[in-house]
C-alpha cells in the first residue's frame, strides 16, 4: 500500500447496551493518538459514530453515564406487542439520545460515516452514508432506522421503504471498511467471539441456552467471524486490530442487554479502555517478536477464526 493516503477505518458493531465498551476503547486509542477518518456503525454503533461525530469521546461518556433505559423502554397505543411491530415505542429513547446529536454536524462532518440498515421491504442489507443525505430531518430519520432493533423497536420509514437495525445483516461489516479505501482497520467489537468452555450440559434448557449463545455470538460478528484473515492479520491487505469484551460479557442475556445505568456503563466504558489497552500491548509485544513485519495485528495462524491448526 505504499505511496497510498493513510484511511483509518473503524467498524463500531452492535450490542444494545454493551455499546458503552466502544467508549472506553475509543478513549484509550485517542489518548494514544489513533483517531478515526471513517466509522462503519452497526445498530447501537450508529448511534456511538453520530454522538462522536457531534461531541467526540467527551460527549460519549457524558450521555452513556447519564442514560437509564429501563424507563426509556414503554409501550404506546399504536407501538405494542398487540396492535403494532414492535415491544416498545421508539419515542422516549429518541428523546432522551437524539437531543445529544446534532444531525446536522453529522451530515457536514468531515467524519465519514457508513451505516449498515436492514431494508425490510426489499429483504437485504443496504449502506448509508452520512454525506449523501439531504437534510438533517433525513439524518435522523436515517440514524432511527440504524438502531431500530426489531421486536424492541418499530421499523422505520425512510425514502419510502421500511428498514431495521442493519445488525441482522451484517454486525460487524469487514468488508465495507475496505471497500471505503481503507489502510487500516480498527474493530470495536461489543459481542465477545469466544464463549466460556462447557464439558457438559444440566438438561434440556441448559443445552438450548448454549445453543441460543452460539448463534447470538455468530450473529453478533457477522461479516467478520467467518471472514479469512491472512497469516500477517490483514484482510484483502488491509491490517486489522479488534478490540473485544472479555468472555465475562459473554452469551445471550436480554435483560442485560436491554438494561442500562450509569453504574453499569462506567464499568463497561472502564473495561472497554482496559481491553483496547491490552490488545495495544499485545500488537507491541508481537512487534518486538518479529522486527520489519508488515503487520503485528493478530497471531499468524489459524487463519480462520475459529481453524484447528
Amino acid at each position: 500500500m505504499a505511496g497510498l493516503r493513510r484511511k483509518r477505518v473503524f467498524i463500531l458493531g452492535g450490542g444494545a447496551s454493551l455499546g458503552a465498551h466502544q467508549v472506553g476503547a475509543l478513549k484509550y486509542l485517542e489518548e494514544q493518538g489513533i483517531r478515526p477518518d471513517a466509522i462503519v456503525g452497526s445498530s447501537i454503533g450508529v448511534l456511538n459514530s453520530c454522538l462522536y461525530a457531534s461531541g467526540g469521546v467527551e460527549l460519549l461518556e457524558d450521555v452513556w453515564t447519564r442514560v437509564r433505559t429501563l424507563g426509556l423502554l414503554r409501550p404506546s397505543l399504536r407501538h405494542n406487542p398487540v396492535t403494532g411491530l414492535s415491544f416498545f415505542a421508539v419515542e422516549p429513547f429518541a428523546r432522551a439520545i437524539e437531543g445529544h446529536i446534532d444531525f446536522d454536524a453529522v451530515r457536514r462532518s468531515s467524519l465519514e460515516l457508513s451505516f449498515i440498515l436492514l431494508n425490510l421491504s426489499r429483504g437485504r442489507g443496504e449502506f448509508f452514508s452520512n454525506h449523501h443525505v439531504g437534510s438533517p430531518t433525513e439524518m435522523q430519520t436515517l440514524v432511527r432506522a440504524g438502531y431500530a432493533l426489531p421486536a424492541v423497536f418499530p421499523p422505520v420509514r425512510f425514502r419510502g421503504d421500511l428498514y431495521a437495525d442493519g445488525g441482522l445483516a451484517w454486525n460487524v461489516p469487514l468488508l465495507q471498511a475496505v471497500e471505503m479505501g481503507a489502510t487500516e482497520i480498527w474493530v470495536l467489537a461489543l459481542i465477545t467471539s469466544a464463549l466460556p468452555y462447557k464439558e457438559s450440559f444440566r438438561g434440556l434448557r441448559d443445552y438450548f441456552g448454549r445453543l441460543l449463545d452460539v448463534l447470538w455470538t455468530v450473529l453478533g460478528n457477522a461479516g467478520y467471524s467467518t471472514t479469512r484473515l491472512e497469516p500477517d492479520g490483514t484482510y484483502r491487505g488491509v491490517p486489522v486490530t479488534v478490540i473485544e469484551p472479555s468472555e465475562a460479557y459473554s452469551g445471550l442475556d436480554l435483560m442485560r442487554l436491554l438494561t442500562s445505568t450509569p453504574d453499569r456503563s462506567r464499568r463497561l466504558i472502564t473495561a472497554g479502555y482496559s481491553d483496547a489497552k491490552r490488545e495495544l500491548a499485545r500488537r507491541e509485544r508481537v512487534r518486538d517478536r518479529e522486527p520489519g513485519s508488515a503487520s503485528a495485528l493478530a497471531p499468524p495462524e489459524p487463519a480462520f477464526r475459529n481453524e484447528v491448526a
